[in-house]
């Protein structure tokens, strides 16, 4: 095949083309490449803007550098379906994210829609899903940021600060939030760490049954706290709580040695925070010692050696024999969402197996705080014999105290650092069963000793963090609406509405009613009857006669 006549043929081909062709054919080239250099310009200089009145997906500089100093890839998975009132407002502050740093690797799952992937991520983060009462899936986080092994939970209170004023209003807090868990997976060794003693029969960690802490152990880690556990009965340990933010002494059977509740009493003055579940245990016809005195002592605590029995009616649990109901929350920073206020009725604390707490008035020693009380109707039952065969609930003995008694205290001392966050701090819990599973697992009406343990846990591991964003402007969180305004809304919606509708209704149909048979004349003029119309007069031009 000869290639120059077919070149010839091609050129004659081309030069038949009009000129009005190949200036199209260059448009439409140039239009190509233009759109191709402004993609690649955008992707390379991406750039967001805030049409919000108070710049709400604004980053702040600090956030800007800590996205920019982020070395490797770290994952975001949000777990909000469509419904939530957080997706959009987390969806946007994301996009933010995004556009200062690539490494930021962004995934939404809809838990309602996406249940294999919800199932995933589960088994990888050990995450709780539940339904409420619309059907929906709901998560114990609802983002997890992970960077290798490292994660850190958030959960959605986390994303806003309830105004204690007016529940009509929130703060956004989603950039405090994000940028506070970049920081926490990017740095090392930045976690609170919970240390739990054994050795003296309290429970485990690794028990997954009922009665053991594993459910606990499993909150705890998504309250991003790091758990771990101290036994000081083991020879050779020095100074056992030396790394821990928080020890926490669940619930022990047998009682504290001489040198093991100096140790945890040396820790506590020095600086130490101490959380103690201490419920009775029975023992002979009364009830164990817990060795524990020397360490709430100077907290201005008292451990009573009986069991608490409640009587009042409304308070107690059917079939309890007393010894599980309801307890009264006071107010204390511990205590903030249980206490009723404006009107919202808060989940109840319900108290099991609990021993009375009182006041140690002696000098020198912390005032004390009641968190939880009884009500006046309870006494405490100073023997235990007889206990595991009752069949109704006990009667108040001669040697049994009267009521009201506290079953949880809380109190600080004067700060041993200049530099410290906070003085030495103590929570003893009288029911060690605060601990349990079964408490987190109640409906929420019912699970305020779950609430009671982790407030306690937080007060006591408080520490200012540093995290250096401007505090965003408040924004509606929704409408309060009384029993006036419902019935406000009822007689418009019921009566009011309906009634101007019909009023409409009749008006149109009266008025039609009065036009039938009527011919549509538009804006015509109507003749009066018997004359007729005269036309108008046209001047004619007549032909003029040749002179």
């Amino acid at each position: 095949m000869k290639i120059a006549p077919v070149l010839a043929r091609a050129v004659a081909e081309i030069r038949a083309l009009r000129r009005e062709e190949i200036a199209k054919l260059v448009g439409v080239l140039a239009a190509a490449v233009l759109g191709v250099l402004v993609n690649v310009y955008s992707a390379r200089h991406y750039s967001r803007w805030d049409a919000t009145a108070d710049k709400r997906y604004t980053l702040s500089d600090a956030t800007r550098t800590t996205l920019r100093e982020l070395r490797e890839p770290v994952e975001i998975w949000v777990l909000l379906g469509a419904q939530e009132p957080l997706k959009q407002s987390v969806t946007q502050i994301l996009a933010a994210y995004q556009a200062e740093s690539a490494k930021l690797v962004v995934k939404m799952v809809d838990p309602d829609k996406d249940a294999l992937a919800l199932e995933d991520l589960k088994k990888r983060f050990k995450i709780e899903a539940g339904r409420s009462e619309d059907g929906h899936v709901l998560t114990d986080a609802v983002i997890v940021v992970a960077r290798g092994e490292k994660r850190w939970f958030i959960d959605s209170t986390d994303l806003y600060e309830a105004n204690g004023k007016d529940d009509t209003k929130v703060r956004p807090r989603e950039e405090e939030a994000l940028t506070l868990a970049l920081r926490n997976v990017v740095r090392e060794g930045d976690r609170t760490r919970l240390c739990f003693t054994e050795g003296h029969g309290e429970a485990s960690l690794q028990d997954g049954s009922e009665r053991g802490l594993f459910f606990l152990k499993n909150v705890l880690e998504k309250d991003n706290f790091d758990v771990a556990t101290v036994d000081t009965t083991k020879p050779g340990q020095h100074e056992p709580y030396k790394d821990c933010a928080v020890v926490l002494v669940p619930g022990p059977r047998q009682a504290f040695s001489k040198a093991d509740a100096n140790e945890l009493r040396t820790y506590a003055m020095t600086g130490g925070s101490v959380l103690l579940a201490v419920g009775p245990v029975p023992k002979d016809a009364g009830f164990e010692e817990t060795g524990l005195e020397p360490v709430v002592a100077p907290f201005g605590v008292r451990l009573g050696g009986s069991l608490v029995v409640e009587t009042a009616k409304d308070l107690v649990i059917p079939d309890s024999y007393g010894a599980r109901f309801f307890a009264e929350p006071k107010p204390h920073a511990v205590t903030a969402g249980l206490v009723p206020r404006d009107e919202r009725e808060p989940p109840r604390v319900l108290v099991s197996l609990a021993r009375p707490l009182y006041r140690n008035v002696e000098d020198g020693v912390a005032n004390a705080q009641p968190l939880v009380t009884t009500s006046a109707q309870s006494f405490a039952l100073a023997a235990s014999d007889g206990a595991a065969t009752w069949t109704r609930a006990p009667e108040k003995g001669p040697k049994d105290a009267s009521g009201p008694f506290v079953v949880a205290m809380a109190a600080e001392r004067a700060k041993v650092r200049a530099d410290a966050p906070h003085g030495p701090r103590m929570v003893v819990l009288g029911a060690s069963t605060a601990l349990l599973e079964a408490n987190f697992r109640e409906a929420w009406t019912m699970r305020g000793a779950a609430l009671l343990v982790e407030s306690s846990i937080s007060w006591l591991a408080t520490k200012p963090e540093i995290v250096d964003i401007p505090a965003r402007a408040e924004v509606a969180a929704g409408l309060r609406i009384t029993e006036e305004s419902r019935a406000e809304v009822r007689t418009y919606v019921v009566i009011l509405m309906p009634l101007a509708v019909s009023l409409l209704g009749f008006a149109v149909g009266f008025r039609r009613k009065s036009t039938e048979g009527r011919a549509y004349v538009g804006s015509a003029t109507i003749p009066e009857r018997g004359k007729k119309k005269r036309k108008p007069k046209t001047e004619r031009s007549e032909p003029k006669d040749d002179a």
